[in-house]
């Protein structure tokens, strides 16, 4: 295993394809999916490449600590510590949480916020981060990510997805009126998002529903069974 680490190595072209890779990707981009496993497998070698590196570090790091115990041993006489970049933490969390394994990104994330003093002002950072704690139903520590991804960069290119999520953590929340409020934004945003229109339309007339506002909810949901677009599933639920 030591050998396969120990051999990898990132091609220029590689390193690029890389730098364009951040959580804004995530639910558009399918890394588990058949058509992307090349870049699944460029995604996997580069946390084999970050992590070794990480591991490296902290070995130097720790010789330097044991040789400066030593009497013996003159300050000048061990190596310089690697200094790591905290934003490689951050890559690292990105990597995780494109390949869907949200524990170890939340790892990464978590060392990059204790690193990175001014980390509330990286969005990408802060929009992984919600999705991590929104994958493991945080819904507090979601909203408050997600609430400073808007704070941070009002014209971000995922806040469609921002709104949308805030709008599903409100309406369980039963914060009915900032449910609305961000459903809505996120049905008038026309940039892309990993959901339909016609399921934010959904949830929506649900929301209508579960207020008790039966009138609303109803012609809502006669609206959608208008659609000769409407999915099987959506048909449904609302059937």
């Amino acid at each position: 295993m030591a050998q396969e680490t120990d051999d990898i190595n990132l091609t220029p072209q590689e390193l690029q394809v890389l730098s364009e890779l951040d959580s804004r990707q995530f639910g558009f981009l399918k890394l588990n999916s058949p058509e992307q496993s090349k870049k699944k497998e460029l995604v996997v070698k580069a946390v084999k490449y970050l992590e070794r590196m990480l591991v490296q570090a902290q070995e130097q790091k720790q010789r330097n600590k044991t040789l400066r115990k030593d009497e013996n041993k003159s300050p000048e006489s061990s190596s310089k510590d690697i200094n790591i970049d905290p934003k490689t933490f951050c890559k690292l969390g990105h990597f995780h949480l494109l390949l869907e394994d949200y524990s170890k990104a939340m790892s990464a994330y978590q060392k990059f916020f204790k690193l990175k003093p001014d980390h509330w002002k990286d969005a990408n950072f802060l929009y992984g981060q919600g999705l991590v704690y929104f994958h493991f139903n945080a819904f507090q520590w979601a909203i408050k990510a997600f609430q400073q991804v808007l704070y941070v960069e009002p014209s971000y290119s995922r806040a469609n997805e921002v709104h949308l999520r805030l709008g599903l953590m409100f309406k369980v929340n039963n914060d009915w009126e900032s449910a609305l409020k961000h459903l809505q934004l996120s049905l008038i945003d026309t940039s892309p998002s990993t959901f339909s229109k016609l399921e934010i339309k959904f949830h929506i007339a649900h929301l209508y529903e579960v207020q008790g506002k039966y009138k609303a909810a109803k012609d809502n949901y006669e609206q959608l069974l208008k659609d000769k677009e409407l999915p099987t599933h959506l048909k449904a639920d609302i059937c």
